[in-house]
Order: structure tokens, then C-alpha cells, then sequence
């Protein structure tokens, strides 16, 4: 996907060249008609002046820009249509029999068309082929100098050399404020990108295609060492063997398919403990493969202990003998243990999300739970001796202790009620 976007974005800008270069072309080649055909009406030439003039100025371009179309490359098409323009300059020159200022005009706009798209070899390249064609002129129909032009010819091919020149430094200029600005708004956006991510808690960084560090967020100090993040550093050396060579085998697997990658792995930090890491492996396409990939990783550790903790307290709460029943503040139940079902005789589904006062005995006075849960607000926790009912309606006598949970803000959130029988069933 990353190689035809690329491809796409080459064409687009390549289309876009051969258009502006076409207006440009059509332009310059009217005026070349223009003063070519004011300089054959003055030497008297006939009709095959005449006709290849139509040709060479007026019929070209347009040939030239539907060649660039429908080409595969449009910008190499383009490049090869300034050296055909060299080419055809170099034989009207010899042609016209090497008049001084049509021969400066034609030799310095095509190589400050070259120069420009190819640098100082375009320029050499382009020179080469305007002698090129004059040299076959030559070759075919023997050289002819006549270099005088009249006062009205020489002063058009001044002013058109000089007009042409000043329109595509103008184009230049054009093309170098918008680069400009492009340039700043890159290195705006980087700025933006690295305080966001000097920020982040998640570790992103960059690695090439051999695995190796090209940068690393602020975040990894907390894992690696200075010498581990060194720019050419093993990017995957701290990583636990065993998932050290899936690790590089995703790397080369996500910059061969243009496509992400995702897995868990493990590495030692700093200190030498094992942490759990999830990685995200994204390919960053320039203009070609995949050169460099994005890593984006989150540390699950301590969410994978207090996952494990979880689990623990709540092996421990559902295997301890006394029975357990949590209730929210608004008083409704929200967890159970085996020991509050087994005492109870109330499977968890018969008691969870239900209001608490359902499961209240009525052998206690009536204002029995209130003046409890006015202790546990104002103490904290309630413990004593109570009647209750099973679900069987067999009564029995318990121990119980309620407390209760309050949030950062010191309001109540939850109920902690532990309770044991501490006499026999009463028959």
C-alpha cells in the first residue's frame, strides 16, 4: 500500500510538471514563431520554411504534452521533451544560418530549462544536444552562416531571451516561497510531534529496517540505560531471547508488506527486572520501501500484577471461611463469597444487584440497622452479635463486622461486611 501511494503521489506531481511546463512551452514557442517568421519573411524563404515553422512552434507543444499524458512517468517523459526542445533549437539555429542573437536566446533557455530540472549535467546535457542538432543541419544541408539579424529581429530575440529568463526565475521564485513555507510548517508539525511525544507516557521511537535506534522518546530512560538508546543501537537487545527473534522477524515482515504488526514481548530493564511490553509496529513509507518503522509501546506490567493481585485477593476472598458480602453506598449488594452462600443458603444470583434490607432477618429491633450504619459513619466500622434467618428460614446466631470504604474525598462508597455462625441452628 505505501509503494502505490508513493507511485500515485509521483505521478500526480509529474502530471502537474508537464501541464505548467506545457503553458510555459506554448508561450515560449509562439513568440519563437513569431520572431523565426519574421526573420524568414525577411530573407525571402518559401514554403517549406514556412511549414516546418508551423511544426517545429505551433504543433509541437501540444504533441509533447499528450506524449507526457500518456506516459508511465510523466516527469521523465517531461525531462525527455526539454532535450527533444535543445535537439530542435540547435537544428533551427544551424538553419537560420547561426544569427548571433537567435543562437544566444535558443542555446540559454534550454539550458536554463535543464539546469534547472537536472542541475549543472542537465545543463552540459542539454548544451551537447543544442550542438547536436546543429551539427546534423550541417551534416544534411552544409553550413550556412549569415549572423546579422535586422535591428527588429535582434531586438525581439533580446527581449524574448530576457522576458523568458525573468518568467521562470519568477516561477522559481514562486516554487521557493512555497518550499519555504512548506519547510516551516514541517518543522512546526515535527515540534508539535516531539513535544507530543517527549510528553507521552506510552515509549515511541524509530528504528531502520535492521532493527536499530534512530530515535526514542523521553520515556525510555525510565526502562533502558543511555548506552541502550544510543542512535545505531540494537534496538531489541534488552529483549527477553525468547521473544527477541520474533521481535526482528515482525520488523522485517512489517518493512517487506508496507503493513503493521502487533505482539507482546518481554525485556529486562534497567534494574534487571522483567518487564511486559505490547508493541505496535508501524512502516513509514519514503518514496519507496518502508526505510523506517514506527514503534509504539505500551508497559502493561503493572497492569499485568494488579491483574495477577486481582486475582489473588479474589481466590483468597472466595476460599476464606468467614462469609463476605460487599454493598455499594446506595445498598445494593454487589459481591458474595462461597461462605456467605453456604451459611446463607442464597445462591449469588439470587442476591446480587438486590437491595441489602431484603436480606434482613426481622428478629432484630427496628432500629437495629440504623443505629449500625450511624456508627460506621461516624467510627468507621460496627462489629457484634446478631440474629439472622437462612434461606430456609432456620435461624442462627452470627458474628458480624461491618466497615466501610470511602473514596479520596472521604464519602462512603462501599460496604465491607464479614460474618461467621458462631452458634448452633436453633431447631
Amino acid at each position: 500500500m505505501g509503494l502505490t501511494r508513493s507511485s500515485d503521489s509521483n505521478a500526480a506531481r509529474g502530471l502537474r510538471l508537464a501541464r505548467r511546463n506545457y503553458i510555459v512551452r506554448a508561450g515560449a514557442f509562439a513568440y519563437c514563431f513569431l520572431v523565426a517568421g519574421l526573420l524568414g519573411w525577411e530573407r525571402g524563404f518559401g514554403l517549406g520554411f514556412w511549414a516546418a515553422l508551423v511544426a517545429s512552434f505551433l504543433a509541437l507543444p501540444h504533441l509533447q504534452l499528450a506524449r507526457a499524458l500518456r506516459a508511465r512517468d510523466p516527469r521523465e517523459a517531461e525531462m525527455q521533451n526539454i532535450f527533444v526542445d535543445a535537439v530542435l533549437f540547435g537544428v533551427w539555429t544551424a538553419g537560420l544560418g547561426f544569427p548571433t542573437w537567435v543562437a544566444y536566446a535558443g542555446l540559454s533557455s534550454v539550458t536554463l530549462n535543464a539546469i534547472i530540472a537536472r542541475g549543472v549535467r542537465g545543463a552540459l546535457v542539454s548544451a551537447a544536444l543544442f550542438g547536436a542538432g546543429a551539427a546534423l543541419w550541417v551534416a544534411a544541408f552544409g553550413l550556412h552562416y549569415w549572423a546579422p539579424t535586422s535591428q527588429l529581429v535582434s531586438t525581439l530575440c533580446f527581449a524574448g531571451a530576457l522576458g523568458y529568463t525573468l518568467s521562470v526565475g519568477f516561477v522559481v521564485h514562486v516554487q521557493h516561497d512555497r518550499l519555504r513555507a512548506a519547510r516551516a510548517e514541517l518543522r512546526a508539525g515535527a515540534a508539535r510531534y516531539r513535544l507530543i511525544t517527549e510528553h507521552a507516557a506510552d515509549l515511541i521511537a524509530m528504528v531502520n529496517r535492521d532493527g536499530r535506534w534512530l530515535y526514542t522518546s523521553p520515556s525510555h530512560d525510565n526502562i533502558f540505560d543511555g548506552a541502550d538508546l544510543a542512535v545505531g543501537a540494537d534496538a531489541f537487545r534488552r529483549v527477553h531471547p525468547d521473544d527477541a527473534g520474533k521481535a526482528r522477524a515482525a520488523v522485517v515482515r512489517a518493512a517487506a508488506s508496507g503493513k503493521d504488526e502487533e505482539l507482546a514481548l518481554r525485556l529486562h530493564d534497567r534494574y534487571g527486572r522483567i518487564r511486559q511490553l505490547r508493541m505496535r509496529i508501524h512502516p513509514v513509507s519514503q518514496s519507496g520501501a518502508p526505510a523506517q518503522l514506527l514503534l509504539v509501546s505500551q508497559d502493561e506490567t503493572y497492569k499485568r500484577e494488579s491483574e495477577e493481585q486481582l486475582l489473588l485477593a479474589g481466590q483468597a476472598l472466595e476460599n476464606m471461611s468467614e462469609a463476605i458480602m460487599i454493598v455499594t453506598a446506595e445498598g445494593l449488594v454487589q459481591t458474595v463469597n462461597r461462605a456467605f452462600t453456604q451459611i446463607t443458603g442464597y445462591s449469588r444470583g439470587e442476591v446480587i444487584g438486590k437491595p441489602v434490607v431484603d436480606l434482613r432477618s426481622g428478629l432484630q429491633p427496628a432500629d437495629f440497622y440504623e443505629q449500625m450504619l450511624a456508627t460506621v459513619a461516624r467510627e468507621g466500622h460496627w462489629t457484634g452479635i446478631k440474629w439472622n434467618k437462612r434461606k430456609s428460614g432456620a435461624v442462627y446466631k452470627e458474628w458480624r463486622s461491618v466497615r466501610a470504604v470511602r473514596d479520596a474525598a472521604g464519602k462512603i462508597t462501599h460496604y465491607v461486611t464479614v460474618f461467621s455462625e458462631v452458634a448452633p441452628t436453633r431447631p
